[in-house]
């Protein structure tokens, strides 16, 4: 979590606010890193805890964890509705938000861009069998850069069993 120092820097030095977040961000060792489990689906990803420190309420489908600052981080996995393949799963999440980069693959997808109230976001999702899991990362463009750091690890961290 930021501290009340940093908060004031960042508020008085943006550019000096970032630098106190992306320090605090990435001096978290390995051992902070925390795993999330969905009990109902199995979908699990990896994420430093330090990121994302507020925790909302579980709903059977996932979690959401939340920083002061305003990232955002959704674990969760669904059944296959509206779409059942990634093609589609990307069309459909292009009539949602703006985005500025798609990629697929057989049993995968990933896509980024703008959230409508303007924060950047960044999604991958696996399908297996008739779950999609996915791992959502979400925050200020103010945070670009040490957010920006994390997804890589994050993302790829992500799994989940077949249904």
């Amino acid at each position: 979590m930021t501290t009340l120092l940093s908060r004031n820097a960042a508020r008085a030095f943006p550019s000096l606010g970032t630098l106190f977040i992306a320090a605090s961000l990435f001096a978290s060792s390995p051992a902070n890193a925390y795993t999330y489990t969905n009990p109902t689906y199995g979908t699990s990803a990896t994420f430093p805890a330090r990121a994302f420190p507020r925790i909302d309420p579980p709903s059977p489908e996932g979690q959401v964890w939340r920083s002061d600052e305003g990232a955002e981080l959704v674990v969760y996995a669904i059944e296959n509705g509206d779409w059942s393949t990634p093609r589609e799963l990307v069309q459909w999440r292009k009539g949602l938000d703006q985005v500025t980069y798609q990629k697929t693959g057989q049993n995968w997808a990933v896509v980024s861009g703008f959230l409508a109230d303007g924060r950047i976001f960044y999604e991958r999702y696996i399908f297996r069998g008739a779950l999609t899991h996915s791992v959502s990362v979400r925050y200020p463009t103010a945070l670009r850069e040490p957010y920006d750091g994390l997804l890589k690890s994050i993302t790829e961290s992500l799994r989940g069993p077949s249904r």
